[in-house]
């Protein structure tokens, strides 16, 4: 599925209700299929795309609050489950160098506890009735606005919040602080690649940047949570201690990249960034 705006969409509303519909489609495919690998992140990741098509047209868009809300909480759904794989997987790249046999021990401790497969059943099956039943409003999606006007709300909204959180977490913060703020990179990373037909060879180096920053933070939050439970575990299991510092030696060098990265990506104030996006828009659409 093409996750970007086409010169065959007659109106911005058109586009969304297009996207939207191939998203719930395979969100619900995926939900509905045996649990596999990579299952559980690729239909997270459909969700988040789809919130951050609607995060674009939030403001022509008056279902918009009913609509995120109902894709959060389908979201929730499988939360836990999610929980699991994560821990696991940011465990064993803090063990590569290290005691890889204690950290084994500690996945094993420190890991939420793992739903029984009839479980994960059910709560997919929750999952895929709750998403059918967006799609089932998706196809009546009202917009205001006309043509980027209808887009430009939204991405500036966006992209000035990016910002705005940047100057705070330079004067302070904690790691709760810096995983809300990737909330609203990720959501401008997708506005970004649904925008990149404009342009294609222009967007490409901003869109890889976007993403390179949300990774960062991702990365950064995974290792928050577990040196959280690294820390909470040194009395009973002396393993953890060497791990938890390994830990928070990765999440400062993650914390320096974040920086140095963002202060580049946000240099632009959102009404020039917008202004020359709206340029591009207009010669692409002739």
């Amino acid at each position: 599925m093409a996750y970007g705006f086409e010169l065959a969409d007659q109106t911005a509303g058109d586009a969304v209700r297009r996207i939207a519909a191939a998203l719930l489609a395979e969100a619900i495919s995926q939900a509905q299929g045996a649990p596999g690998p990579g299952q559980l992140h690729a239909i997270r990741k459909n969700i988040k795309m789809l919130r951050g098509l609607l995060g674009l047209v939030r403001s022509n868009f008056p279902a918009f609050r009913l609509e995120d809300r109902a894709l959060r909480d389908s979201a929730r759904q499988i939360a836990h489950h999610r929980e699991v794989e994560v821990m696991g997987a940011t465990l064993a790249l803090i063990a590569q160098t290290g005691d890889e046999r204690a950290a084994s021990r500690l996945a094993e401790a420190l890991s939420p506890a793992e739903a029984a497969p009839t479980a994960l059943r059910a709560d997919l099956d929750t999952l895929a009735q709750a998403l059918a039943t967006i799609a089932g409003r998706c196809g009546q999606w009202q917009f205001g606005g006309s043509d980027f006007g209808a887009l430009e709300d939204g991405l500036r909204r966006t992209w000035s919040r990016c910002r705005s959180e940047l100057r705070h977490l330079r004067k302070g913060h904690d790691d709760a602080a810096l995983h809300r703020w990737r909330g609203h990179i990720k959501a401008h990373w997708y506005h970004a690649r649904l925008l990149q037909p404009i342009w294609p060879e222009m967007m490409a180096p901003h869109i890889a940047a976007a993403d390179a920053l949300g990774e960062l933070l991702g990365n950064h939050h995974d290792l928050s949570e577990l040196h959280a439970r690294l820390v909470q575990s040194q009395k009973t299991m002396p393993e953890a201690r060497a791990l938890a510092r390994r830990c928070a030696k990765r999440q400062a060098q993650a914390e320096r990249e974040i920086f140095r990265l963002a202060e580049r990506l946000l240099a632009e104030p959102a009404k020039s960034l917008a202004a020359r996006w709206r340029s591009w828009w207009r010669l692409w659409r002739g």
